[in-house]
Protein backbone atom coordinates (compact mmCIF):
# COMPACT_ATOMS: atom_id res chain seq x y z
CA UNK A 1 0.00 0.00 0.00
CA UNK A 2 1.62 3.24 -1.13
CA UNK A 3 -0.58 5.49 0.92
CA UNK A 4 0.31 5.51 4.62
CA UNK A 5 -2.14 4.03 7.10
CA UNK A 6 -2.86 7.34 8.78
CA UNK A 7 -3.97 8.93 5.51
CA UNK A 8 -6.04 5.88 4.61
CA UNK A 9 -7.76 5.96 7.98
CA UNK A 10 -8.29 9.70 7.73
CA UNK A 11 -10.15 9.43 4.45
CA UNK A 12 -11.80 6.02 4.73
CA UNK A 13 -14.62 7.19 7.00
CA UNK A 14 -15.44 10.40 5.18
CA UNK A 15 -14.52 9.66 1.58
CA UNK A 16 -16.14 6.28 0.93
CA UNK A 17 -19.50 4.64 1.27
CA UNK A 18 -20.27 0.94 1.02
CA UNK A 19 -22.48 -0.67 -1.57
CA UNK A 20 -22.83 -4.22 -2.85
CA UNK A 21 -19.98 -3.46 -5.22
CA UNK A 22 -17.65 -2.22 -2.50
CA UNK A 23 -16.50 1.24 -1.49
CA UNK A 24 -17.13 4.23 -3.77
CA UNK A 25 -15.77 7.73 -3.49
CA UNK A 26 -18.48 10.05 -2.24
CA UNK A 27 -18.43 13.38 -4.11
CA UNK A 28 -19.57 15.49 -1.15
CA UNK A 29 -16.51 14.87 1.06
CA UNK A 30 -14.32 15.35 -2.00
CA UNK A 31 -15.82 18.77 -2.58
CA UNK A 32 -15.24 19.63 1.06
CA UNK A 33 -11.61 18.57 0.88
CA UNK A 34 -11.22 20.48 -2.39
CA UNK A 35 -11.95 23.73 -0.57
CA UNK A 36 -9.08 23.26 1.85
CA UNK A 37 -5.74 24.94 1.35
CA UNK A 38 -3.94 21.72 0.49
CA UNK A 39 -6.78 20.45 -1.71
CA UNK A 40 -4.50 19.34 -4.54
CA UNK A 41 -2.45 16.89 -2.49
CA UNK A 42 -5.47 15.53 -0.63
CA UNK A 43 -7.36 14.94 -3.85
CA UNK A 44 -4.38 13.00 -5.13
CA UNK A 45 -4.49 10.84 -2.01
CA UNK A 46 -8.21 10.24 -2.44
CA UNK A 47 -7.73 9.25 -6.05
CA UNK A 48 -4.90 6.88 -5.15
CA UNK A 49 -7.01 5.40 -2.37
CA UNK A 50 -9.86 4.62 -4.77
CA UNK A 51 -7.45 2.70 -7.00
CA UNK A 52 -6.02 0.78 -4.04
CA UNK A 53 -9.53 -0.13 -2.91
CA UNK A 54 -9.95 -1.69 -6.33
CA UNK A 55 -13.02 0.31 -7.30
CA UNK A 56 -13.57 2.76 -10.15
CA UNK A 57 -14.59 6.34 -9.57
CA UNK A 58 -18.18 7.40 -9.99
CA UNK A 59 -18.82 9.86 -12.82
CA UNK A 60 -19.53 12.68 -10.37
CA UNK A 61 -16.46 11.97 -8.27
CA UNK A 62 -14.29 11.94 -11.38
CA UNK A 63 -15.69 15.30 -12.44
CA UNK A 64 -14.96 16.76 -9.02
CA UNK A 65 -11.42 15.40 -9.05
CA UNK A 66 -10.83 16.85 -12.51
CA UNK A 67 -11.99 20.22 -11.24
CA UNK A 68 -9.66 19.90 -8.28
CA UNK A 69 -6.64 19.50 -10.54
CA UNK A 70 -6.64 23.29 -10.96
CA UNK A 71 -5.24 23.39 -14.46
CA UNK A 72 -2.84 20.47 -14.02
CA UNK A 73 -3.40 19.31 -17.60
CA UNK A 74 -1.24 16.18 -17.37
CA UNK A 75 -3.04 14.81 -14.33
CA UNK A 76 -6.41 15.72 -15.76
CA UNK A 77 -5.61 13.67 -18.86
CA UNK A 78 -4.45 10.77 -16.71
CA UNK A 79 -7.77 10.77 -14.92
CA UNK A 80 -9.72 10.97 -18.18
CA UNK A 81 -7.69 8.04 -19.53
CA UNK A 82 -8.51 6.04 -16.40
CA UNK A 83 -12.19 6.80 -16.89
CA UNK A 84 -11.96 5.47 -20.44
CA UNK A 85 -10.08 2.37 -19.28
CA UNK A 86 -12.80 1.64 -16.73
CA UNK A 87 -15.59 2.27 -19.27
CA UNK A 88 -16.85 5.31 -17.37
CA UNK A 89 -18.88 7.50 -19.72
CA UNK A 90 -18.00 11.17 -19.04
CA UNK A 91 -20.93 13.34 -18.08
CA UNK A 92 -21.75 16.73 -19.57
CA UNK A 93 -20.41 18.29 -16.36
CA UNK A 94 -17.12 16.43 -16.81
CA UNK A 95 -16.70 18.03 -20.21
CA UNK A 96 -17.73 21.45 -18.90
CA UNK A 97 -15.01 21.23 -16.23
CA UNK A 98 -12.41 20.01 -18.72
CA UNK A 99 -13.21 22.73 -21.26
CA UNK A 100 -13.13 25.32 -18.49
CA UNK A 101 -9.61 24.19 -17.57
CA UNK A 102 -8.35 23.84 -21.14
CA UNK A 103 -9.79 26.89 -22.86
CA UNK A 104 -6.32 28.33 -23.44
CA UNK A 105 -5.49 25.44 -25.72
CA UNK A 106 -6.79 24.03 -28.98
CA UNK A 107 -7.65 21.01 -26.89
CA UNK A 108 -10.71 22.83 -25.60
CA UNK A 109 -12.11 22.83 -29.13
CA UNK A 110 -11.12 19.20 -29.62
CA UNK A 111 -12.94 18.26 -26.43
CA UNK A 112 -16.05 19.94 -27.75
CA UNK A 113 -15.80 17.96 -30.99
CA UNK A 114 -15.26 14.76 -29.03
CA UNK A 115 -18.26 15.47 -26.86
CA UNK A 116 -20.48 16.08 -29.88
CA UNK A 117 -19.37 12.78 -31.42
CA UNK A 118 -20.31 10.73 -28.36
CA UNK A 119 -23.67 9.01 -28.42
CA UNK A 120 -26.17 10.40 -25.95
CA UNK A 121 -23.90 13.23 -24.84
CA UNK A 122 -24.66 16.65 -26.34
CA UNK A 123 -23.08 19.97 -25.33
CA UNK A 124 -25.46 22.31 -23.54
CA UNK A 125 -25.52 26.07 -23.09
CA UNK A 126 -23.10 25.86 -20.14
CA UNK A 127 -20.57 23.94 -22.23
CA UNK A 128 -20.75 26.46 -25.05
CA UNK A 129 -20.58 29.43 -22.69
CA UNK A 130 -17.47 28.00 -21.07
CA UNK A 131 -15.70 27.54 -24.40
CA UNK A 132 -16.80 30.91 -25.85
CA UNK A 133 -15.62 32.66 -22.69
CA UNK A 134 -12.19 31.05 -23.00
CA UNK A 135 -11.89 31.96 -26.68
CA UNK A 136 -12.85 35.58 -25.97
CA UNK A 137 -10.32 35.80 -23.14
CA UNK A 138 -7.67 34.62 -25.59
CA UNK A 139 -8.75 37.36 -28.01
CA UNK A 140 -10.12 34.90 -30.56
CA UNK A 141 -13.45 36.68 -30.95
CA UNK A 142 -14.12 35.24 -34.40
CA UNK A 143 -13.79 31.67 -33.13
CA UNK A 144 -16.05 32.59 -30.23
CA UNK A 145 -18.66 33.83 -32.69
CA UNK A 146 -18.26 30.61 -34.68
CA UNK A 147 -19.10 28.65 -31.54
CA UNK A 148 -22.08 30.95 -31.02
CA UNK A 149 -23.30 30.20 -34.55
CA UNK A 150 -22.74 26.50 -33.92
CA UNK A 151 -24.97 26.71 -30.86
CA UNK A 152 -27.85 27.94 -32.97
CA UNK A 153 -27.19 25.32 -35.66
CA UNK A 154 -27.41 22.42 -33.20
CA UNK A 155 -30.45 23.84 -31.42
CA UNK A 156 -28.80 25.07 -28.22
CA UNK A 157 -30.37 28.42 -27.30
CA UNK A 158 -27.92 31.08 -26.10
CA UNK A 159 -28.80 32.83 -22.87
CA UNK A 160 -27.97 36.24 -21.43
CA UNK A 161 -24.64 34.88 -20.16
CA UNK A 162 -23.69 33.97 -23.73
CA UNK A 163 -24.62 37.49 -24.79
CA UNK A 164 -22.60 39.10 -22.01
CA UNK A 165 -19.52 36.94 -22.69
CA UNK A 166 -19.38 38.01 -26.34
CA UNK A 167 -20.24 41.67 -25.66
CA UNK A 168 -17.50 41.85 -23.01
CA UNK A 169 -15.00 40.06 -25.23
CA UNK A 170 -15.59 42.40 -28.16
CA UNK A 171 -15.42 45.49 -25.94
CA UNK A 172 -12.17 44.37 -24.32
CA UNK A 173 -10.58 43.92 -27.73
CA UNK A 174 -11.60 47.29 -29.15
CA UNK A 175 -14.67 46.16 -31.06
CA UNK A 176 -17.13 48.33 -29.18
CA UNK A 177 -19.39 49.18 -32.11
CA UNK A 178 -19.43 45.51 -33.08
CA UNK A 179 -20.46 44.63 -29.53
CA UNK A 180 -23.33 47.11 -29.66
CA UNK A 181 -24.52 45.84 -33.04
CA UNK A 182 -24.36 42.26 -31.75
CA UNK A 183 -26.40 43.29 -28.72
CA UNK A 184 -29.05 44.96 -30.86
CA UNK A 185 -29.16 41.91 -33.12
CA UNK A 186 -29.74 39.64 -30.14
CA UNK A 187 -32.48 41.95 -28.89
CA UNK A 188 -34.16 41.64 -32.28
CA UNK A 189 -34.09 37.86 -31.83
CA UNK A 190 -35.79 38.12 -28.46
CA UNK A 191 -32.77 37.87 -26.14
CA UNK A 192 -32.79 40.92 -23.90
CA UNK A 193 -29.70 42.17 -22.11
CA UNK A 194 -29.45 42.74 -18.38
CA UNK A 195 -27.69 45.29 -16.17
CA UNK A 196 -24.34 43.60 -16.86
CA UNK A 197 -24.80 44.02 -20.62
CA UNK A 198 -25.58 47.72 -20.37
CA UNK A 199 -22.83 48.37 -17.81
CA UNK A 200 -20.24 46.71 -20.06
CA UNK A 201 -21.26 48.80 -23.07
CA UNK A 202 -21.53 52.06 -21.12
CA UNK A 203 -18.07 51.52 -19.63
CA UNK A 204 -16.60 50.74 -23.06
CA UNK A 205 -18.06 53.87 -24.66
CA UNK A 206 -16.94 55.99 -21.70
CA UNK A 207 -13.41 54.70 -22.25
CA UNK A 208 -13.43 56.00 -25.84
CA UNK A 209 -15.16 59.28 -24.86
CA UNK A 210 -18.27 58.61 -26.96
CA UNK A 211 -20.63 60.43 -24.61
CA UNK A 212 -23.59 60.49 -27.03
CA UNK A 213 -23.67 56.68 -27.08
CA UNK A 214 -23.20 56.56 -23.32
CA UNK A 215 -26.23 58.77 -22.68
CA UNK A 216 -28.31 56.82 -25.20
CA UNK A 217 -27.41 53.48 -23.59
CA UNK A 218 -28.10 54.86 -20.12
CA UNK A 219 -31.59 55.94 -21.21
CA UNK A 220 -32.17 52.53 -22.82
CA UNK A 221 -31.02 50.84 -19.63
CA UNK A 222 -33.57 52.72 -17.55
CA UNK A 223 -36.33 52.14 -20.12
CA UNK A 224 -35.64 48.39 -20.12
CA UNK A 225 -36.14 48.19 -16.37
CA UNK A 226 -32.49 47.45 -15.59
CA UNK A 227 -31.19 49.28 -12.53
CA UNK A 228 -27.78 50.93 -12.91
CA UNK A 229 -25.39 50.55 -10.01
CA UNK A 230 -23.38 53.43 -8.56
CA UNK A 231 -20.45 52.81 -10.91
CA UNK A 232 -22.64 53.44 -13.98
CA UNK A 233 -23.82 56.77 -12.57
CA UNK A 234 -20.25 57.73 -11.69
CA UNK A 235 -18.92 56.86 -15.15
CA UNK A 236 -21.73 58.80 -16.82
CA UNK A 237 -21.17 61.88 -14.66
CA UNK A 238 -17.43 61.76 -15.36
CA UNK A 239 -18.04 61.47 -19.11
CA UNK A 240 -20.53 64.34 -19.15
CA UNK A 241 -18.15 66.57 -17.16
CA UNK A 242 -15.31 65.74 -19.54
CA UNK A 243 -17.56 66.71 -22.47
CA UNK A 244 -18.53 69.99 -20.78
CA UNK A 245 -22.19 69.00 -20.41
CA UNK A 246 -22.51 70.22 -16.85
CA UNK A 247 -26.30 70.61 -16.75
CA UNK A 248 -26.69 66.99 -17.83
CA UNK A 249 -24.07 65.92 -15.27
CA UNK A 250 -26.02 67.73 -12.53
CA UNK A 251 -29.22 65.96 -13.60
CA UNK A 252 -27.53 62.56 -13.44
CA UNK A 253 -26.17 63.47 -9.99
CA UNK A 254 -29.76 64.05 -8.86
CA UNK A 255 -30.83 60.68 -10.32
CA UNK A 256 -27.93 58.99 -8.53
CA UNK A 257 -29.14 60.34 -5.20
CA UNK A 258 -32.77 59.43 -5.98
CA UNK A 259 -31.62 55.86 -6.63
CA UNK A 260 -30.23 55.74 -3.10
CA UNK A 261 -26.53 56.01 -3.95
CA UNK A 262 -23.95 58.43 -2.57
CA UNK A 263 -21.41 60.15 -4.81
CA UNK A 264 -17.83 59.20 -4.03
CA UNK A 265 -14.77 61.45 -4.02
CA UNK A 266 -13.96 60.64 -7.67
CA UNK A 267 -17.47 61.61 -8.76
CA UNK A 268 -17.35 64.87 -6.81
CA UNK A 269 -13.92 65.73 -8.18
CA UNK A 270 -15.18 65.21 -11.74
CA UNK A 271 -17.90 67.76 -11.05
CA UNK A 272 -15.54 70.28 -9.43
CA UNK A 273 -13.10 69.98 -12.32
CA UNK A 274 -15.91 70.19 -14.88
CA UNK A 275 -17.44 73.31 -13.37
CA UNK A 276 -14.04 75.01 -13.10
CA UNK A 277 -13.14 74.23 -16.72
CA UNK A 278 -16.46 75.68 -17.83
CA UNK A 279 -16.00 78.90 -15.84
CA UNK A 280 -18.70 77.99 -13.32
CA UNK A 281 -16.61 78.36 -10.20
CA UNK A 282 -19.62 79.18 -8.00
CA UNK A 283 -21.04 75.75 -8.86
CA UNK A 284 -17.66 74.20 -8.07
CA UNK A 285 -17.76 75.81 -4.63
CA UNK A 286 -21.28 74.44 -4.16
CA UNK A 287 -19.95 70.95 -4.84
CA UNK A 288 -17.11 71.45 -2.34
CA UNK A 289 -19.68 72.54 0.23
CA UNK A 290 -21.91 69.54 -0.56
CA UNK A 291 -18.94 67.22 -0.17
CA UNK A 292 -18.19 68.55 3.29
CA UNK A 293 -21.85 68.30 4.35
CA UNK A 294 -21.99 64.72 3.08
CA UNK A 295 -18.90 63.79 5.07
CA UNK A 296 -16.72 63.42 1.96
CA UNK A 297 -13.57 65.39 2.68
CA UNK A 298 -12.22 67.32 -0.34
CA UNK A 299 -8.75 66.12 -1.28
CA UNK A 300 -5.81 67.65 -3.11
CA UNK A 301 -7.43 66.92 -6.48
CA UNK A 302 -10.53 68.89 -5.46
CA UNK A 303 -8.46 71.92 -4.53
CA UNK A 304 -6.09 71.60 -7.48
CA UNK A 305 -9.03 72.17 -9.82
CA UNK A 306 -9.94 75.39 -8.03
CA UNK A 307 -6.34 76.60 -7.87
CA UNK A 308 -5.77 75.87 -11.56
CA UNK A 309 -8.93 77.81 -12.43
CA UNK A 310 -7.90 80.85 -10.40
CA UNK A 311 -4.38 80.78 -11.80
CA UNK A 312 -5.60 80.58 -15.39
CA UNK A 313 -7.82 83.58 -14.78
CA UNK A 314 -5.12 85.62 -13.05
CA UNK A 315 -6.88 85.60 -9.69
CA UNK A 316 -3.83 84.86 -7.59
CA UNK A 317 -5.37 86.02 -4.33
CA UNK A 318 -8.08 83.38 -4.50
CA UNK A 319 -5.54 80.82 -5.70
CA UNK A 320 -3.42 81.49 -2.62
CA UNK A 321 -6.53 81.38 -0.44
CA UNK A 322 -7.48 77.99 -1.85
CA UNK A 323 -3.91 76.86 -1.23
CA UNK A 324 -4.20 77.87 2.43
CA UNK A 325 -7.46 75.93 2.79
CA UNK A 326 -5.75 72.99 1.24
CA UNK A 327 -2.73 73.16 3.55
CA UNK A 328 -5.06 73.09 6.57
CA UNK A 329 -6.45 69.73 5.56
CA UNK A 330 -4.23 68.26 2.86
CA UNK A 331 -0.66 68.49 1.70
CA UNK A 332 -0.55 70.27 -1.67
CA UNK A 333 0.77 68.13 -4.49
CA UNK A 334 3.59 68.95 -6.84
CA UNK A 335 0.91 69.70 -9.46
CA UNK A 336 -0.52 72.39 -7.15
CA UNK A 337 2.82 74.14 -6.84
CA UNK A 338 3.53 73.73 -10.55
CA UNK A 339 0.27 75.47 -11.46
CA UNK A 340 1.03 78.41 -9.16
CA UNK A 341 4.64 78.78 -10.32
CA UNK A 342 3.56 78.72 -13.96
CA UNK A 343 0.74 81.22 -13.34
CA UNK A 344 2.93 83.71 -11.48
CA UNK A 345 5.75 83.34 -14.00
CA UNK A 346 3.43 83.80 -16.98
CA UNK A 347 2.18 87.04 -15.47
CA UNK A 348 5.67 88.40 -14.80
CA UNK A 349 5.50 87.99 -11.04
CA UNK A 350 8.85 86.25 -10.65
CA UNK A 351 9.15 87.11 -6.98
CA UNK A 352 5.97 85.20 -6.09
CA UNK A 353 6.88 82.38 -8.48
CA UNK A 354 10.21 81.88 -6.71
CA UNK A 355 8.53 82.12 -3.30
CA UNK A 356 6.14 79.31 -4.22
CA UNK A 357 9.06 77.28 -5.60
CA UNK A 358 11.00 77.67 -2.34
CA UNK A 359 7.89 76.97 -0.19
CA UNK A 360 7.45 73.69 -1.99
CA UNK A 361 10.66 72.34 -0.46
CA UNK A 362 10.74 74.20 2.84
CA UNK A 363 7.07 74.17 3.91
CA UNK A 364 5.57 71.09 2.29
CA UNK A 365 8.80 69.08 2.02
CA UNK A 366 8.05 68.26 -1.61
CA UNK A 367 11.21 67.98 -3.71
CA UNK A 368 10.93 69.68 -7.12
CA UNK A 369 10.85 67.39 -10.12
CA UNK A 370 11.89 67.91 -13.73
CA UNK A 371 8.57 69.54 -14.61
CA UNK A 372 8.68 72.13 -11.81
CA UNK A 373 12.32 72.92 -12.57
CA UNK A 374 11.44 73.43 -16.23
CA UNK A 375 8.52 75.70 -15.27
CA UNK A 376 10.83 77.73 -13.04
CA UNK A 377 13.52 78.05 -15.74
CA UNK A 378 10.92 78.96 -18.36
CA UNK A 379 9.46 81.65 -16.09
CA UNK A 380 12.88 83.19 -15.44
CA UNK A 381 13.81 83.11 -19.12
CA UNK A 382 10.51 84.66 -20.17
CA UNK A 383 11.22 87.52 -17.80
CA UNK A 384 14.78 88.00 -19.10
CA UNK A 385 16.43 86.69 -15.92
CA UNK A 386 18.80 84.37 -17.79
CA UNK A 387 21.51 84.50 -15.12
CA UNK A 388 19.16 83.21 -12.41
CA UNK A 389 17.90 80.51 -14.75
CA UNK A 390 21.46 79.35 -15.44
CA UNK A 391 22.66 79.64 -11.85
CA UNK A 392 19.59 78.15 -10.21
CA UNK A 393 19.17 81.28 -8.15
Amino acid sequence: MTMNQESTKQFSSSAKTHTNNGPLINPSPVEQVNRELDAGSRLSELYQASKEWGTPLTVNAAAILIRGRNGDVKRMHTLVADMKENDIQPSVMTFVILINQLWRQEEGLRLMDRMRSMKGLAPNVFTYNCLIDGLCKCGDIEKGKEMFDQMNEVGVSPNVITLNILVDGMCRHGRVNGALNFFYGMQGNGLKGNAVTYTTLITAYCDIDHIVKVVDLFDQMLASGCSPDASVYHRLISGLCKAGRMDAASNVLSKLKEAGFRPDIVCYNSLVRGFCKNNMVDKAYDIIKEMEEAGVKPDSISYNSLIAYFCQNGNFGLAREAMEWMINGHVPTIATYGALIHAYGSNGNIKEAMKVFNDMSSTSKIPPNTITYNIRIESLCNNNDINSALSGG
